[in-house]
């Protein structure tokens, strides 16, 4: 009796747990929401915004309109309804650009422009939609981004500052920069929020997380780069250690003799244990094998005579 209730009761937890998940807010930062596409949508690019959904999204949205969606957590939705088209055109681009689990993020699969296709012909199930006056894009004269780091150590905000450097060697501030800011630690980089684009005079302002651990000083380290996946331009990725973690007294995983980093670190007794099997596994293979070879030989004695 008292293991069903315990099997009910986990049964309970498991069915709450996408319920939580699926009410998490998918917050679109202010920077990106008045985003807008460079071009006027046409019927061109409806057409071929209609060819791109089918490859890459009717799958679990469904066909727009025919609330056929794929019942998963969290529900996809159809993307013809309230729920999306009230979103700004930017909070789509946002979304499809980054996507979240369990929707892949589009920036690798899809250019800017088939993107914009993609809202376009979204776009064409809402009858109430006017597009907002196209902003171009090609904010760059150049193609070489230079990045700066600084900090506001009282309020723990990260600005990165993004430069242009042309042929004659000046520098201008670099907008609508996309950066990414990372903090270093033992087996990668850990990504801060996400990825905002810079300003009209090329600065950018991240959030600090508050609880994240540094070393027994505090300092981390920080790593700002550009989200570049087509390689349009050259950037540098630009580092610096500043005192805004938690500080956190704890040796790292050499010091205390983790035995999985390095064979001059294992304790003596996992050296012992490890070398010792190796030494039995191998004897009693060449006992089999000896064993075999002594049979074979035994066989093989009356055919001889």
């Amino acid at each position: 009796m008292r293991c069903k209730k315990q099997l009910f009761l986990i049964f309970i937890l498991a069915s709450l747990i996408p319920v939580r998940s699926s009410a998490q807010a998918w917050i679109v930062p202010d920077d990106q929401k008045g985003k807008v596409a460079p071009f006027k949508f046409t019927p061109v690019m409806v057409k071929q915004g209609e060819q791109l959904y089918l490859k890459n999204c009717q799958s679990c949205h469904g066909l727009p309109g025919k609330n056929n969606w794929v019942r998963i957590t969290p529900p996809p939705g159809d993307l013809s309804l309230e729920k999306a088209q009230n979103q700004s055109d930017g909070e789509l681009f946002y979304r499809i650009t980054n996507g979240r689990i369990p929707m892949p993020e589009f920036r690798k699969i899809l250019s800017d422009e088939e993107r914009w296709w993609l809202i376009s012909f979204l776009r064409s199930f809402n009858p109430r939609y006017i597009q907002p006056k196209p902003v171009s894009q090609a904010v760059f004269t150049g193609k070489i981004i230079q990045l700066s780091l600084s900090c506001d150590l009282p309020s723990k905000k990260v600005k990165v500052m993004a430069s242009e450097a042309l042929k004659d060697s000046s520098k201008i501030p670099a907008s609508g920069v996309e950066v990414l800011l990372f903090v270093k630690r033992y087996f990668g980089n850990l990504q801060i929020g996400d990825s905002k684009s810079t300003d009209k005079d090329g600065i950018v302002l991240f959030e600090f997380p508050s609880d994240l651990p540094g070393d027994k000083e505090g300092k981390v380290e920080i790593l700002a780069r550009v989200n570049d996946p087509g390689d349009q331009f050259k950037s540098n990725a630009v580092s610096m250690k500043l005192a805004i973690g938690v500080p956190t007294d704890k040796p790292s995983l050499i010091a205390t003799k983790t035995w999985w980093t390095s064979r001059r670190s294992a304790p003596m007794w996992v050296i012992m244990t490890y070398s010792l099997s190796v030494i039995i596994v191998w004897g009693f293979i060449v006992y089999i094998v000896y064993n075999v070879l002594k049979i074979r030989n035994l066989n093989n004695k009356p055919n001889n005579q």
